[in-house]
This record gives structure tokens, sequence and C-alpha cells, in this order.
């Protein structure tokens, strides 16, 4: 059962949220300047509140959680209690602590979530608008109560949108179904702050066989500490007022673009990314990763000889069996016109079948290796062994004044993330692979 006390936060929230739509409501029907101000005002003290209930309804479910009291309900959409449907939507923190415990606890105790593949990051059903309807409700105003209440939940005072708690973590579920390295397998840690630190091995420890009386075998394990700190991912778009009132999906359409955008770009940062312009430093980057070579100034691939090659590069690393392996279509379509001196296509060797083959356009075909200057790579690892740090709010500001002369608003849109190896040796780049 819930805690007096979450009960009482929620209820808290709940109130917060009526009284925020309702001063949202006369703001909108405001004409008087000196009045307005002191609305905005008012909305702007209810949104810091709901900032702050919503952080002390967070910390008493995870307390929860800690101390072995998961809840078993939970608030609907509209207020009432549901029961835990024990499906997609019944209550994570519960499973969290019974099916998916992380292992990880903060400095207080508190277990820490860490969601595979398979976990969505929100914890309750989003029965509300979806990003895309209110980023338009932000540009021709609110049709109906739900999009109302949306902002009322999300918007500032000083323009800015800060997207509510259940809409952007439904937004990032929708935004790591779309990424090529969460479907290899890559682990999702949500950071309630900017920096998280994670431990990684280094080395392995000694083990030995030992005879009656004899000394233990030596040799400690190396341990180090790597720090997820969010970096801002963040871009402009720009829109048409007239899309947006004189089309049915242009919420639909926006919310898309966003996802694929964002998610191409969390793929880019998290296998490619040099750690320029604050950007995450991503596995090929990363120093400690094994690399096959085609040759010194690059190759065609003739067979699956040197995907083998990186293969044992990691079996001799003791590291799992690959996850996956990501590369460029055009590198995929050149596997895939493989042959023999027959014209037969080439037989897969089952090393290499049974890895899933994942394509991305955010893979560069324009790498140097000596001469050669339009190589690719294949990325083979255990991608379980990744973690992508992802602060879970998302901010949108818009920009109506900018390209107001052209008849467009923009829309800054700002999310936060990191990456991190927890064991390098898990990872295995096959480089200098010419069209």
């Amino acid at each position: 059962m819930k805690s007096k006390k979450l009960i009482e936060l929620e209820r808290q929230r709940l109130s917060i949220i009526d009284d925020a739509r309702s001063v949202l409501q006369d703001l909108e029907a405001c004409t008087d300047e000196k009045r307005t101000a002191e609305l905005a005002r008012q909305h702007e003290t209810l949104m810091r509140k709901f900032d702050h209930i919503v952080i002390d309804i967070d910390e008493e479910r995870s307390r929860s959680v800690a101390g072995g009291e998961p809840e078993n309900r939970r608030p609907g959409s509209n207020g009432s209690v549901t029961g835990d449907q024990s499906g997609s939507d019944g209550d994570l923190a519960a499973r969290w602590a019974g099916e998916n415990r992380s292992g990880w606890v903060d400095a207080e105790g508190r277990a820490v979530r860490v969601l595979s593949p398979r976990d969505t990051l929100s914890s309750e059903r989003h029965e509300g608008v979806g990003l895309g309807d209110a980023v338009r409700a932000m540009i021709t105003g609110a049709r109906n109560d739900l999009e109302r209440r949306a902002l009322s939940e999300g918007t500032s005072s000083a323009g800015g949108y800060t997207v509510p708690a259940p809409l952007a973590s439904w937004f990032i579920d929708r935004l790591r179904a779309q990424s090529v390295v969460i479907r290899a397998g890559a682990m999702t840690v949500p950071m309630a702050s900017q920096t998280m630190a994670i431990a990684r091995l280094e080395t392995d420890p000694t083990i030995g066989w030992r005879a009656e009386n004899a000394a233990l075998a030596e040799g400690d394990p190396t341990f180090g500490r790597v720090l997820l700190t969010a970096k801002s991912l963040a871009g402009i778009v720009k829109i048409s007022r007239e899309l947006f009132a004189d089309t049915v999906n242009g919420g639909a359409m926006i919310e898309n673009a966003l996802v694929k955008a964002m998610s191409l770009e969390m793929d880019r940062a998290a296998i490619y990314g040099d750690g320029s312009s604050n950007s995450p430093t991503g596995i090929i980057n990363t120093s400690g990763i094994n690399s096959v070579s085609m040759g010194t100034n690059g190759a065609q691939l003739a067979s699956y000889d040197k995907l083998i090659d990186a293969v044992y590069e990691m079996q001799l690393d003791n590291a799992a069996d690959p996850t996956g392996m990501v590369m460029h279509p055009r590198t995929g379509a050149s596997l895939a016109k493989l042959k023999d001196s027959q014209s037969n296509p080439l037989t897969v060797p089952e090393m290499i079948a049974r890895i899933p083959r994942l394509l991305t356009t955010s893979a560069p075909i324009a790498e140097t290796q000596g001469s050669g200057t339009t190589c690719s790579s294949i990325v083979f690892g255990d991608f379980s062994q990744l973690y992508i740090g992802l602060r879970e709010s998302i901010s949108i500001q818009m920009l109506d004044q900018l390209y107001a002369a052209n008849g467009q608003v923009a829309l800054a849109v700002h999310a936060r993330m990191d990456v991190q190896l927890a064991h390098k040796e898990s990872f295995s780049q096959l480089k200098g692979i010419l069209p």
C-alpha cells in the first residue's frame, strides 16, 4: 500500500495542477497589463511548487522501494487510484524492486534504476496530449482541457516550456525505441542530477587453485571511476504558423521529426562521438576498445574473415558475446553482396550470423585511413556494457519573434545526456572499410 505521506504529496500535486490551470485560464482571458503580470507571477510560483512536489514524490517512491515497501497502487491520470495491472503500465517501482533490481544504490541507500531495452522510463500510463500537440498548443493556443492542463503543468512565464514529467518520460521512451544503440542492448540510467559516478572494472581479479596450507593466489582487480556528466543536446526547429493552423497532423509530424533527429544524434554520439564541443565521447574514441583494420589504406570487404577477427579480439578479453554490430547501410549492402567465385551469395559464418545487424545513417562513411577517405566501420559490442545517462526533463523554448518576418515560429529544444563504457574490452571496431 502507498504510504500516507505519498498519498498526501500526490493530493498536493493535483491541487497545484488545478490552481495553475485556473490561473492560466485567467491569464489567457486577461487584457489588463498589470493584472496579467500578477497572474504570470502567480503561475510561476505554482510551477515552482509543482517542481518541488514532484521531486518530493520521486524521493518518497524511491524510499518506499529501498525500504522494501513498493507501491501496489498509483494515481490515474484523473486523480483516481487505479490498481496495478501487472502489465506494461504496471507500477514500475514495484516491478523494479522485484524483477529488475539493478543492484545500484546511491549514497543514501536508495535504489538507482538502470533500464534495459525492454524497460520503460515512464512509470505511469500517459493519457494526455502528445509532445507534438503540446507544442502546437504553445503556438496556436489550447483547444481543450487536456492541452490547457499540459500547458499549465509545464509553461513558464519567462517563455520556456518544461515538458511535464509524465510526457517527458513518454517522449524519451519513444526516443529510446528508435535508437540503434538501445536496440543493441545499451542500458539507460536516469540521472537525477547533472553528474553521476559509476564504477568500472579495469582488470579482472586473479583466481587460482591451491593446495592445502598453500598461499592463495594474489592479484587485485583494478577498478576505475567514470563520471556521467549530462551534456546538452539542442537544436532549433522552424515551423510555419499556417502548418499548424491548417493541418490535422502537424503535432504528430513535429513529434516524429524530433524523435528521429534526436535518436540519430544520440546514436552518433554514443558510438562515434569525439568529445568535442561539449559532446559525449563515444565507443570508437574511448581508449582501450579492441580494433581490427582492413589495411593501411583501407580495403573492400571480400569475405567475413575480418569480422570474425574483430569478434575474436573481444573473446580474447573474455567479453560476452556481441549483442549487436552497428554499421552504415552502405556497409550493410556491401556485406549482403558478398559472393563466391561462382557468383553465389556467401554463406554467413555462424559466429557472425547470430549477431544482430543494425543499420544507422548516423555512422560516418567518410572516415580517413591512409589514402582512403571514404572508409566506414563496423562496431561490435556487448552493448549492455554501454550506459546512457539521460536527464528526464526536456525543455522547449518558443522563439516567436526571431523568424516572425517569414511567418514562422522557431522552437529551441533541449535534452541532456552522456555515455560511458562499463567494460571497454566488450567492444571492437572493424575500421577502414571501403565501398
